[in-house]
């Protein structure tokens, strides 16, 4: 478990390394006063070994893993009201941070990021940093965000119309071919304004795309073009094999074998808080790590652990069991997070990254529920 420190003097900011590959940007608008806590990340394998290794990333919220395992992209929250959320670029093998102008998500298949860029989307291949611009960058029409499907022939953003009146049809759905780069408007809604959540959940075969509005969830069926909306309170999960799929009503939890029709049900009797947070299923198979929350705790914050699974039905806990009366983690004070897995599939990592539990952070960086603002 992580210490919080708050110190009163100021930090000197130890992100300022530059290595190939940087977009411009600017530094936060202040010092940091917290105690720098470098990043911790874990290597777990499918049978549960840990190997731990130290990085010199500083005070980064969120993280994840490019697919040779060689760069993670991270993001750190401003520390101050005016303070700008910041993305960063980390290399393992040289141990460098660099800050890029741009939020982005890794390429599934290369070390590659597609960044959101001054309203814009570009590419960004490591580690010689060319950049490829995709979206061209509109002030009226700026990118919110976007997602690129598992075989790289498409890509997903939304457009937000800075001219229209109607709120409920100014985010504008837009599909990418990507070889080519033609563009092809699907839907337009109300965009879901003031969340982190994810907007957009691609089928691993690329063919079936689900995303967020304001009140609904849809899906949109790229070989038909046609449209369905859900009655959902999460994005389904399929395995990258399409064996499986995982759904989560308000009444029921399970793993759905799609060749068997069968249901697994993970629905705890005892334990009704208990659920699959987020799953991140391995390259291959239906091997899987997932964060587990477990109950509330009464801190405004929950408990949780990691789960490495062989099989869905087959989970192991490589840090801790609530079945075991063994401690989790806090999610938002202790923050560890899954960030990806290694490319043959036999291992996964998880980073202890900086808390965000909102007393880490001053008054006037709160909402009226004490969430953090953001500024991205």
């Amino acid at each position: 478990m992580k210490k919080r420190i708050l110190l009163s003097c100021l930090l000197i900011s130890l992100l300022g390394i530059l290595v190939p590959g940087q977009i411009n940007a600017s530094a936060p608008a202040k010092a940091d006063p917290r105690k720098p806590e470098l990043v911790v990340i874990y290597k777990v394998t499918v049978d549960g070994k840990v190997t731990k290794t130290v990085t010199n990333m500083p005070l980064i919220h969120r993280a994840s893993m490019s697919p040779s395992s060689r760069f993670v992209y991270g993001e750190r929250i401003g520390y101050g009201k005016a303070d700008p959320t910041i993305p960063y670029l980390y290399d393992m093998q040289t141990k460098k941070m660099t800050q890029l102008s741009g939020f982005g998500k890794w390429s599934q298949k290369q070390d590659a990021l597609y960044v959101r860029e001054n309203g814009g989307i570009v590419k960004l291949s490591l580690p010689d940093g060319k950049k490829t611009i995709l979206v061209p960058a509109e002030a009226q029409y700026p990118v919110l965000d976007f997602s690129v499907s598992p075989d790289e022939q498409y890509m997903v953003f939304t457009r937000m119309d800075m001219l229209s009146s109607n709120t409920k049809v100014s985010a504008h759905l837009i599909l990418q071919h990507l070889p080519t780069l033609k563009m092809k408007k699907n839907d337009q809604y109300e965009w879901r304004s003031g969340t982190d959540e994810e907007m957009y959940y691609w089928v691993p075969n690329s063919k079936k795309l689900f995303y967020r509005t304001q009140t609904a969830y849809k899906e949109l069926d790229l070989p038909t073009g046609l449209k369905y909306d859900h009655n959902m309170i999460t994005f389904p999960s399929y395995s990258n094999d399409m064996k499986y799929r995982y759904i989560r009503t308000m009444t029921e939890e399970y793993m759905l074998d799609l060749q068997a029709g069968k249901k697994n049900n993970l629905k705890d009797p005892v334990f009704t808080e208990r659920h699959l947070d987020k799953i991140v299923w391995s390259p291959s198979g239906s091997q899987m790590a997932v964060e587990q929350h477990s109950r509330t705790s009464n801190s405004q914050d929950s408990y949780m652990y990691i789960q490495s699974c062989k099989q869905v039905t087959k989970c192991s806990y490589p840090f801790g069991s609530p079945d075991k009366g063994m401690p989790g983690y806090y999610r938002s004070s202790d923050n560890h997070r899954i960030i990806g897995w290694a490319k043959d599939g036999k291992s996964y990592y998880v980073a202890d990254l900086a808390s965000i539990h909102y007393t880490d952070f001053p008054l006037e960086k709160l909402g009226p529920s004490n969430n953090v603002i953001e500024l991205r």
